[in-house]
């Protein structure tokens, strides 16, 4: 387990033939305060968990659940640290985080123990709908003055989303243990409270209508945000790269700034029961810290990542810069969130819990070649075929027997005439179908 660990070796190394970049980092124990999150019925999000949705919205951490225990707390975030959180033995420390995020890709593995066996591959492009997660926002301070004004305070919720072009790809290797990857951002500026690099920002203004309850001697109860993506933020495939290269990955992160200017030992909250004369708002989130048995990331990127005070003021910490993963504690931490995905290139289907297949690009070029993936559970004889409206098979895919994995046939189609076809898979019994259309 990862909490016996004293120190990482981090090394360069090649994941399926992806070049890993190294660095000389080592193991974090976390520090900062944790708080007991109150989860309320009506804030489950239980209708995206339902099974006609499970398959667009993805929960990275139920996945962890299935392989092992975690304990759910709250986490506080403020702009920097400043401000200070006094704990319920009364001693005041200067707030930790600044910033949290993840990296999903919707091909790793466990994604598989919780909706339906329905998965895309790494070959699959898709695009991202959008964001959600549950999050705490304590206002202590509803309104300002501003040149003799008083006006609401309007503080500021900072979501940014990456694609693979703007996160890094690192490895790690904890003494003893199995090699661990990553995926994080390129850059942290504590100007902007976040990265320069993105491929999206939005900038959410927070008013007392966003507000979550005051904390009671029990914790913080939470609310929900959907954040929505512009129509069309598409992320590519990893088709075009011959092994593993991540560049289905999809990132974001969240920070917040305040309205109202703070000075240095003012109070974020007192837990001890003494009273906050020097009060701020401030915001927090919902995540899972594993103190049991340790998820090893070694094939897929599902990994959060966390900036504390010492990175956000341009240091490392213990060799990590801009921001340190999740997968690099002591315990490993989780950002509770989830993703809504859609595709019209998946064509993913389940045959009695065996195979998933795919066929894409959809429609595709004459010019271009026709793809398709299947990944079998257990070993079998699969058939791949396809036909014209008629009925008339134009081309045989594939015919053999097939070990459990991954799998993937290109099919050249420059011979075909424009139009829509049959893609038909047949592993052992079961036969499933797609329309494919072919196009100039």
């Amino acid at each position: 387990m990862k909490k016996t660990v004293q120190r990482l070796v981090v090394v360069g190394f090649m994941i399926a033939g992806f070049a890993i970049q190294s660095y000389a980092q080592g193991v974090i124990k976390a520090e900062g305060t944790l708080g007991t999150e109150i989860v309320s019925s009506d804030l489950e999000a239980k209708d995206l968990k339902m099974k006609a949705n499970y398959s667009n919205w993805q929960y990275p951490v139920d996945a962890i659940t299935q392989l092992t225990s975690l304990d759910r707390f709250v986490s506080f975030l403020f702009q920097d640290s400043a401000v200070v959180f006094v704990s319920d033995d009364g001693i005041a420390r200067h707030n930790t985080w600044t910033s949290v995020g993840a990296v999903f890709t919707p091909n790793d593995e466990n994604l598989e123990l919780i909706d339906d066996n329905i998965r895309l591959s790494r070959f699959n492009e898709y695009n991202v709908d959008s964001l959600f997660f549950p999050y705490l926002y304590v206002r202590y301070v509803d309104s300002t003055d501003i040149a003799g004004t008083t006006v609401p305070v309007v503080d500021t919720l900072i979501v940014q989303f990456f694609k693979s072009e703007q996160l890094d790809t690192g490895g790690f290797i904890p003494d003893g243990e199995d090699r661990e990857i990553f995926m994080k951002p390129r850059n942290w500026t504590q100007s902007v409270l976040g990265s320069n690099n993105t491929a999206y920002e939005v900038r959410i203004p927070l008013t007392a209508a966003d507000s979550t309850p005051r904390p009671s001697s029990q914790g913080w109860g939470s609310s929900q945000k959907v954040i929505a993506l512009p129509p069309g933020f598409n992320i590519n495939s990893d088709a075009a790269n011959d092994k593993l290269a991540f560049t289905n990955a999809v990132g974001f992160s969240i920070s917040y700034a305040t309205m109202v200017p703070y000075s240095f030992g003012d109070t974020m909250e007192d837990r001890s029961g003494g009273n906050i004369v020097n009060k701020v708002n401030y915001f927090g989130h919902s995540m899972f810290q594993n103190s049991s048995i340790q998820v090893k990331q070694k094939k897929y990127q599902n990994n959060s990542w966390w900036v504390p005070k010492t990175i956000a003021y341009g240091e490392d910490q213990n060799g990590w810069e801009n921001s340190v993963p999740g997968n690099a504690y002591f315990d490993d931490r989780y950002f509770n969130y989830a993703i809504y995905i859609t595709t019209e290139t998946l064509g993913t289907q389940e045959l009695d819990n065996n195979v998933t297949f795919g066929v894409y690009p959809n429609p595709v070029s004459k010019n271009d070649i026709l793809k398709a993936d299947f990944n079998l559970v257990n070993a079998s004889v699969v058939t791949i075929e396809l036909y014209d409206l008629l009925g008339n098979k134009v081309k045989e895919i594939a015919n053999d027997y097939f070990t459990s994995g991954e799998h993937t046939t290109d099919v050249s189609i420059s011979d075909l005439n424009s139009g829509l076809y049959i893609y038909s898979i047949r592993a052992g019994n079961s036969v499933a179908t797609k329309k494919v259309n072919i196009v100039d």
